[in-house]
Protein backbone atom coordinates (compact mmCIF):
# COMPACT_ATOMS: atom_id res chain seq x y z
CA UNK A 1 0.00 0.00 0.00
CA UNK A 2 1.45 3.45 -0.90
CA UNK A 3 1.85 5.84 1.72
CA UNK A 4 -0.75 8.36 -0.03
CA UNK A 5 -3.19 5.16 0.20
CA UNK A 6 -2.22 4.94 3.80
CA UNK A 7 -2.68 9.02 4.75
CA UNK A 8 -6.28 8.81 3.25
CA UNK A 9 -7.02 5.87 5.58
CA UNK A 10 -5.91 7.29 7.99
CA UNK A 11 -7.88 10.31 7.63
CA UNK A 12 -11.22 8.55 7.22
CA UNK A 13 -10.46 6.89 10.73
CA UNK A 14 -10.44 9.71 12.41
CA UNK A 15 -12.89 11.51 11.15
CA UNK A 16 -15.64 8.52 11.56
CA UNK A 17 -14.57 8.80 15.23
CA UNK A 18 -15.13 12.31 15.57
CA UNK A 19 -18.65 11.84 14.12
CA UNK A 20 -19.68 9.26 16.80
CA UNK A 21 -18.03 11.17 19.56
CA UNK A 22 -20.25 14.05 19.22
CA UNK A 23 -22.99 14.58 21.42
CA UNK A 24 -26.40 14.85 20.18
CA UNK A 25 -28.39 18.34 19.91
CA UNK A 26 -30.62 19.15 22.70
CA UNK A 27 -34.22 20.35 22.43
CA UNK A 28 -33.62 24.15 21.92
CA UNK A 29 -34.59 26.40 25.47
CA UNK A 30 -37.14 28.53 24.74
CA UNK A 31 -37.51 31.73 27.63
CA UNK A 32 -40.87 32.14 29.18
CA UNK A 33 -42.41 35.58 28.32
CA UNK A 34 -42.10 38.22 30.93
CA UNK A 35 -45.92 40.03 31.75
CA UNK A 36 -46.05 43.07 32.71
CA UNK A 37 -46.08 43.85 36.42
CA UNK A 38 -49.91 45.07 37.35
CA UNK A 39 -49.75 48.13 38.92
CA UNK A 40 -50.17 48.53 42.85
CA UNK A 41 -53.93 49.54 43.56
CA UNK A 42 -53.72 52.78 45.49
CA UNK A 43 -54.74 52.16 49.45
CA UNK A 44 -58.16 53.95 50.15
CA UNK A 45 -58.47 56.57 52.14
CA UNK A 46 -60.54 55.87 55.01
CA UNK A 47 -63.43 58.38 55.74
CA UNK A 48 -63.07 60.84 58.83
CA UNK A 49 -64.85 59.39 61.43
CA UNK A 50 -67.79 61.57 62.10
CA UNK A 51 -68.15 63.34 65.31
CA UNK A 52 -71.18 63.25 67.99
CA UNK A 53 -73.15 66.27 69.50
CA UNK A 54 -76.05 66.25 71.61
CA UNK A 55 -78.60 68.64 72.27
CA UNK A 56 -79.96 68.73 75.78
CA UNK A 57 -82.85 71.22 76.99
CA UNK A 58 -86.32 72.28 77.63
CA UNK A 59 -89.16 73.66 74.97
CA UNK A 60 -86.23 76.16 73.85
CA UNK A 61 -84.66 72.46 72.67
CA UNK A 62 -87.72 70.57 72.00
CA UNK A 63 -88.90 73.29 69.29
CA UNK A 64 -87.85 75.17 66.59
CA UNK A 65 -84.75 76.06 67.33
CA UNK A 66 -83.31 72.92 68.66
CA UNK A 67 -85.20 70.92 65.24
CA UNK A 68 -83.11 73.75 63.39
CA UNK A 69 -80.15 73.03 64.79
CA UNK A 70 -80.24 69.64 65.02
CA UNK A 71 -81.09 69.49 61.15
CA UNK A 72 -78.06 72.08 60.41
CA UNK A 73 -75.71 69.63 62.59
CA UNK A 74 -77.18 66.75 60.50
CA UNK A 75 -76.04 68.02 57.30
CA UNK A 76 -72.72 67.79 57.81
CA UNK A 77 -71.11 64.89 56.81
CA UNK A 78 -69.05 64.45 59.48
CA UNK A 79 -71.46 65.22 62.24
CA UNK A 80 -73.94 62.88 64.03
CA UNK A 81 -76.15 64.97 65.98
CA UNK A 82 -79.36 63.28 68.63
CA UNK A 83 -81.52 65.49 70.68
CA UNK A 84 -83.38 64.80 74.01
CA UNK A 85 -85.66 67.19 75.19
CA UNK A 86 -88.62 68.89 77.57
CA UNK A 87 -90.59 71.51 77.97
CA UNK A 88 -91.20 73.02 81.14
CA UNK A 89 -88.56 71.52 82.52
CA UNK A 90 -85.10 72.70 84.60
CA UNK A 91 -83.17 71.49 87.61
CA UNK A 92 -85.79 73.09 90.10
CA UNK A 93 -87.81 69.81 89.62
CA UNK A 94 -86.62 66.23 89.55
CA UNK A 95 -90.02 65.01 91.02
CA UNK A 96 -91.33 65.90 87.46
CA UNK A 97 -88.52 65.43 84.94
CA UNK A 98 -84.72 64.57 86.82
CA UNK A 99 -82.65 66.18 83.82
CA UNK A 100 -79.46 64.46 86.58
CA UNK A 101 -80.61 61.14 85.75
CA UNK A 102 -81.85 62.09 81.98
CA UNK A 103 -78.94 63.54 81.29
CA UNK A 104 -76.28 60.79 82.69
CA UNK A 105 -78.47 57.75 80.18
CA UNK A 106 -78.17 60.19 77.01
CA UNK A 107 -74.57 60.19 76.88
CA UNK A 108 -74.05 56.83 77.72
CA UNK A 109 -76.42 55.92 74.97
CA UNK A 110 -74.85 58.58 72.37
CA UNK A 111 -71.01 58.56 73.62
CA UNK A 112 -71.24 62.44 72.62
CA UNK A 113 -68.26 64.59 71.33
CA UNK A 114 -69.78 67.67 72.52
CA UNK A 115 -73.20 68.26 74.48
CA UNK A 116 -74.91 71.47 73.89
CA UNK A 117 -77.68 72.38 76.98
CA UNK A 118 -79.86 74.53 77.58
CA UNK A 119 -82.00 74.66 80.59
CA UNK A 120 -83.02 77.60 83.30
CA UNK A 121 -86.01 79.51 82.44
CA UNK A 122 -87.95 77.28 84.71
CA UNK A 123 -86.02 77.16 87.46
CA UNK A 124 -87.18 80.32 89.60
CA UNK A 125 -89.19 78.41 92.18
CA UNK A 126 -88.54 76.41 94.95
CA UNK A 127 -86.00 73.78 94.96
CA UNK A 128 -87.67 70.25 95.28
CA UNK A 129 -85.92 66.47 95.75
CA UNK A 130 -86.89 63.52 93.31
CA UNK A 131 -89.83 62.79 95.88
CA UNK A 132 -91.43 66.06 95.50
CA UNK A 133 -90.67 67.90 98.78
CA UNK A 134 -89.81 71.11 98.55
CA UNK A 135 -86.55 71.94 100.38
CA UNK A 136 -85.63 75.61 99.71
CA UNK A 137 -87.81 78.62 98.88
CA UNK A 138 -86.93 80.51 95.56
CA UNK A 139 -85.46 83.58 97.13
CA UNK A 140 -84.18 82.30 100.13
CA UNK A 141 -80.21 82.63 100.93
CA UNK A 142 -80.14 78.84 100.65
CA UNK A 143 -81.56 78.99 97.42
CA UNK A 144 -78.42 80.08 95.29
CA UNK A 145 -75.75 77.40 96.88
CA UNK A 146 -78.60 74.50 96.32
CA UNK A 147 -79.14 75.79 92.73
CA UNK A 148 -75.15 76.12 92.21
CA UNK A 149 -75.06 72.50 93.16
CA UNK A 150 -77.46 71.16 91.07
CA UNK A 151 -75.54 72.95 88.79
CA UNK A 152 -72.71 71.05 89.57
CA UNK A 153 -74.31 68.07 89.79
CA UNK A 154 -75.47 68.05 86.27
CA UNK A 155 -72.20 69.13 84.68
CA UNK A 156 -70.47 65.83 86.06
CA UNK A 157 -73.60 63.53 85.30
CA UNK A 158 -73.05 64.48 81.58
CA UNK A 159 -69.02 65.43 81.14
CA UNK A 160 -66.32 63.08 80.18
CA UNK A 161 -62.59 62.79 79.34
CA UNK A 162 -62.60 64.60 75.84
CA UNK A 163 -66.13 65.74 75.74
CA UNK A 164 -66.70 69.10 75.45
CA UNK A 165 -70.07 71.02 76.77
CA UNK A 166 -71.19 74.01 75.49
CA UNK A 167 -74.07 75.86 77.93
CA UNK A 168 -76.26 78.36 76.26
CA UNK A 169 -77.31 81.65 78.22
CA UNK A 170 -80.79 81.97 78.42
CA UNK A 171 -81.62 84.43 75.45
CA UNK A 172 -83.08 88.27 76.40
CA UNK A 173 -87.08 88.08 76.53
CA UNK A 174 -87.76 91.65 77.16
CA UNK A 175 -90.29 90.88 80.17
CA UNK A 176 -89.16 93.04 83.12
CA UNK A 177 -89.98 90.69 86.04
CA UNK A 178 -89.66 87.46 84.31
CA UNK A 179 -85.74 89.02 83.26
CA UNK A 180 -85.21 89.54 87.61
CA UNK A 181 -85.28 85.75 87.98
CA UNK A 182 -83.31 85.21 84.95
CA UNK A 183 -80.37 87.58 85.46
CA UNK A 184 -79.70 85.85 89.10
CA UNK A 185 -80.04 82.37 87.42
CA UNK A 186 -78.00 83.75 84.52
CA UNK A 187 -75.31 84.26 86.83
CA UNK A 188 -75.35 81.07 88.71
CA UNK A 189 -74.89 79.38 85.44
CA UNK A 190 -71.94 81.53 84.42
CA UNK A 191 -70.23 81.33 87.62
CA UNK A 192 -70.43 77.45 87.41
CA UNK A 193 -69.84 76.62 84.01
CA UNK A 194 -66.65 79.32 83.76
CA UNK A 195 -65.34 77.17 85.93
CA UNK A 196 -64.96 74.43 84.34
CA UNK A 197 -62.29 73.42 81.91
CA UNK A 198 -64.41 71.07 80.40
CA UNK A 199 -67.37 74.11 79.76
CA UNK A 200 -67.87 76.52 77.22
CA UNK A 201 -70.55 79.41 78.20
CA UNK A 202 -71.79 80.96 75.10
CA UNK A 203 -72.68 84.50 75.58
CA UNK A 204 -76.32 85.23 73.65
CA UNK A 205 -76.66 88.88 74.79
CA UNK A 206 -74.98 90.52 71.59
CA UNK A 207 -77.21 87.58 69.58
CA UNK A 208 -80.87 89.29 71.09
CA UNK A 209 -79.97 92.81 72.19
CA UNK A 210 -79.71 96.15 70.23
CA UNK A 211 -77.13 98.50 70.53
CA UNK A 212 -78.70 100.25 73.42
CA UNK A 213 -78.57 96.63 75.79
CA UNK A 214 -82.83 96.13 75.06
CA UNK A 215 -84.30 92.76 73.47
CA UNK A 216 -84.20 92.43 69.99
CA UNK A 217 -87.90 92.15 68.27
CA UNK A 218 -86.63 91.47 64.85
CA UNK A 219 -83.79 90.72 62.75
CA UNK A 220 -83.06 89.79 59.26
CA UNK A 221 -83.43 85.85 59.23
CA UNK A 222 -82.14 83.59 56.24
CA UNK A 223 -84.64 82.32 54.27
CA UNK A 224 -86.69 85.35 54.50
CA UNK A 225 -87.50 88.41 52.44
CA UNK A 226 -87.93 90.91 55.18
CA UNK A 227 -87.17 91.28 58.95
CA UNK A 228 -88.88 88.84 60.90
CA UNK A 229 -90.15 88.74 64.84
CA UNK A 230 -88.38 86.40 66.75
CA UNK A 231 -90.45 86.03 69.85
CA UNK A 232 -93.76 84.77 69.93
CA UNK A 233 -96.30 86.94 71.92
CA UNK A 234 -95.25 85.80 75.08
CA UNK A 235 -91.95 87.36 74.75
CA UNK A 236 -90.14 83.98 75.91
CA UNK A 237 -90.25 81.38 72.92
CA UNK A 238 -89.33 81.70 69.54
CA UNK A 239 -91.01 82.19 66.44
CA UNK A 240 -90.19 80.04 63.18
CA UNK A 241 -88.12 82.60 61.94
CA UNK A 242 -86.18 83.32 65.47
CA UNK A 243 -85.88 79.63 65.93
CA UNK A 244 -83.90 79.62 63.19
CA UNK A 245 -82.16 82.72 63.80
CA UNK A 246 -80.49 81.36 67.17
CA UNK A 247 -79.79 78.01 64.98
CA UNK A 248 -77.58 80.40 62.45
CA UNK A 249 -76.24 81.65 65.35
CA UNK A 250 -74.81 78.17 67.70
CA UNK A 251 -74.26 76.64 64.55
CA UNK A 252 -70.33 78.06 63.76
CA UNK A 253 -69.71 78.25 67.69
CA UNK A 254 -70.40 74.00 67.58
CA UNK A 255 -68.01 73.63 64.49
CA UNK A 256 -65.74 75.71 66.37
CA UNK A 257 -65.45 73.95 69.40
CA UNK A 258 -65.63 70.53 66.92
CA UNK A 259 -62.69 71.80 64.69
CA UNK A 260 -64.65 71.01 61.78
CA UNK A 261 -65.00 73.70 58.46
CA UNK A 262 -68.91 74.91 57.89
CA UNK A 263 -70.44 72.18 54.95
CA UNK A 264 -70.28 74.30 51.90
CA UNK A 265 -73.97 75.29 50.19
CA UNK A 266 -74.21 73.50 46.88
CA UNK A 267 -77.03 76.63 44.94
CA UNK A 268 -78.42 75.38 42.08
CA UNK A 269 -79.19 78.28 39.58
CA UNK A 270 -82.90 77.87 38.10
CA UNK A 271 -83.87 78.99 34.47
CA UNK A 272 -84.09 82.27 34.09
CA UNK A 273 -87.71 83.22 33.34
CA UNK A 274 -88.88 85.09 30.11
CA UNK A 275 -87.94 88.78 30.57
CA UNK A 276 -92.01 89.85 29.62
CA UNK A 277 -92.65 87.39 32.96
CA UNK A 278 -90.96 87.16 35.80
CA UNK A 279 -92.74 84.70 38.58
CA UNK A 280 -92.97 86.19 41.90
CA UNK A 281 -90.88 84.39 44.99
CA UNK A 282 -93.67 83.37 47.04
CA UNK A 283 -92.84 84.75 50.59
CA UNK A 284 -92.18 82.32 53.16
CA UNK A 285 -95.44 82.94 56.26
CA UNK A 286 -93.98 83.02 59.58
CA UNK A 287 -95.54 80.29 61.79
CA UNK A 288 -95.45 80.37 65.58
CA UNK A 289 -94.95 77.06 67.81
CA UNK A 290 -97.42 76.65 70.68
CA UNK A 291 -96.07 78.22 74.10
CA UNK A 292 -95.17 75.23 76.35
CA UNK A 293 -97.41 75.25 79.72
CA UNK A 294 -95.54 76.15 83.21
CA UNK A 295 -93.91 73.86 85.12
CA UNK A 296 -96.16 72.36 87.65
CA UNK A 297 -95.97 74.49 91.10
CA UNK A 298 -96.46 72.63 94.01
Amino acid sequence: MSTRSLRALLLLSVLSTSAQAAPEPGPALTASPVLPTAPAQATATAPAPRRTVLLLGDSLIATGFGEYLQTQLSAHPRIRCERRAKSSTGLSRPDFFDWLEVGQQEVQQHQPDVVVVILGGNDGQALHTKVGRPTVAWGKPDWQDGYRQRLNDFMTAIAAPGRKIIWLELPATGRHRFEQKLALIRGLQREVITGREDALHLDTRPFFTDSRGRALQQARVEGFRKPMRLRMTDGIHFTVAGGRYFANKVYPQVLDVLGLEPEQKQTARPPAAPASKQPQQPQQPEQAHATASPQPQP
